[in-house]
């Protein structure tokens, strides 16, 4: 009994595809494949034209901007205040010295025991 209602809820009418555009004819079809060719030219100038370049403007910026930034570093460290709660170290890092992370730096972190 339970099959049968089952199949009686479910049952569509077979040749129709449910969810798919049967709108679409060859004329159609021709238009979207010249529509998508003109969309991908275009996208493709702007990557090669714009995308590209700018990128290469805003990558020098960036990297003369921290030129001068560890230029201003080296000569003027930041200052070390020693604060109890920084630099607590119970047990040693598994890696290197044991006494700095993995991401220390000289140039911006400075060495409390220096």
């Amino acid at each position: 009994m339970f099959r049968i209602a089952q199949l009686t809820r479910t049952a569509a009418p077979r040749g129709i595809r449910s969810y798919s555009s049967g709108l679409y004819n060859k004329a159609d079809y021709e238009a979207s494949k010249e529509h998508a060719k003109t969309a991908v030219e275009t996208w493709r100038k702007i990557s090669l034209f714009v995308a590209i370049p700018a990128c290469a403007i805003f990558g020098y910026i960036a990297t003369k901007d921290e030129f001068e930034h560890i230029h201003h570093l080296e000569h003027d460290p930041p200052q070390f205040v020693g604060y109890p709660y920084l630099h607590v170290r119970r047990t040693k890092f598994p890696y290197g010295d044991g006494k700095h992370t993995p991401f220390w730096n000289p140039l911006t972190n400075p060495d409390p025991e220096e």
